[in-house]
């Protein structure tokens, strides 16, 4: 059933806004859809998504969530939007408009602001990291969550669409053994809450605000407790794009700068394991869109992560899984060609 553009014209007019004029502003990997509403002089951003108990309101899409984390991060002195209007039942806000200086367009324009943007967004994680200990609010664990679980999706969908064979039994099993000895050899994890799709695109610049808050925040109703890096990596190690080498070591010397020597330990050792296990969830969940939502705009990001899970296996901790996948005849290769329509009759029933 379609988002009703009906339930839209009613919530704008049941909260003063019903003359007002909206344009689409784009959507993200769900089925939620955003518009500009604008009225007069004054500005705001309709958020549609699936109401929250409609079945197909999956984990991290929640619109309450999005609302505890809004207040809980505010609280932090995050800059979050601020929300004017809700109607849960019909998946319905209208919030503080950020603008559209998005960090991913201005990152676009290259040049030395490039690299300030990539330092003020870690700057706006390293406040996280001291601030964000603990949540006093219910979030989810990282080790239980649809996206660790989500590692898996290189071999249930990646991994048959490019073999062009269903997967035998007993090969997700030995897949996730090899992660399991890679961790097992790992320092304990540094927790701390995680926004969970911190890249670009969820960053707007906010020039008229002060250091790390002029990193505004949107799309973090997914985030939860996990590993210190994870958002760190989803802003460095980008699956839509290549950030350049010397920004990614800066930042990330730059974030472990005033780290403990355990934290330091704790945190240079589990950021290559998430980056592989992100980019790895990424290209499986790339195919899993196209084939299940018809949604295939990521498959354009094919060739960018086979880059980015080439230069992950170079690390000398995942050369187990590297071993691993080439005794499977996976290379990666940014020449895979994947025919969608042939590739269905591939996947398992059982695939995440």
């Amino acid at each position: 059933m379609p988002l009703s553009v009906y339930d839209r014209a009613e919530f704008l007019k049941n909260f003063g806004w019903g003359d007002a004029s909206g344009t689409p502003v784009g959507e993200d990997w769900s089925q939620r859809k955003y518009f500009r509403i604008q009225q007069g002089q004054r500005s705001a951003i309709l958020v549609h998504s699936v109401p929250d108990n409609d079945p197909r309101a999956v984990m991290g899409h929640k619109l309450c969530d999005f609302i505890d984390i809004g207040n809980f991060l505010r609280g932090l002195e995050m800059s979050v939007p601020e929300i004017y209007a809700s109607d849960l039942s019909h998946g319905l806000m209208l919030i503080e408009d950020f603008g559209d200086q998005d960090f991913s367009k201005l990152i676009a324009c290259g040049g030395e602001r490039q690299a300030d943007l990539y330092k003020l967004a870690t700057n706006a994680l390293i406040h996280l990291y001291r601030r964000a200990t603990y949540a006093p609010i219910d979030l989810p664990n990282y080790f239980d969550s649809h996206i660790h679980t989500g590692r898996r999706r290189v071999v249930d969908w990646y991994m048959p669409a490019v073999l062009k064979r269903q997967n035998p039994d007993g090969v997700l099993e030995d897949y996730l053994n090899v992660w399991k000895g890679i961790e097992s050899r790992l320092p304990p994890v540094i927790k701390r809450f995680q926004h969970g799709d911190f890249h670009p695109g969820n960053i707007i610049y906010l020039p008229d605000r002060i250091k790390f808050r002029q990193v505004g925040l949107i799309d973090f109703q997914g985030g939860m407790m996990g590993p210190a890096p994870y958002d760190l990596v989803n802003l460095l190690e980008d699956a839509r794009r290549f950030v350049p080498e010397d920004i990614k070591r800066d930042c990330l010397a730059h974030f472990i700068d005033n780290l403990s020597k355990s934290e330091k330990e704790s945190f240079l050792a589990w950021y290559p394991i998430l980056a592989a296990q992100f980019h790895f969830r990424v290209i499986g969940q790339a195919i899993k869109l196209a084939l299940k939502n018809d949604i295939t705009r990521l498959m354009d990001l094919l060739p960018v992560l086979s880059v980015h899970i080439q230069n992950d296996l170079k690390h000398p901790v995942l050369q187990p899984m590297k071993v691993w996948f080439d005794g499977q005849g996976i290379t990666f290769s940014q020449e895979e060609q994947i025919d969608l329509k042939k590739v269905a009759a591939f996947m398992r029933p059982d695939a995440f």
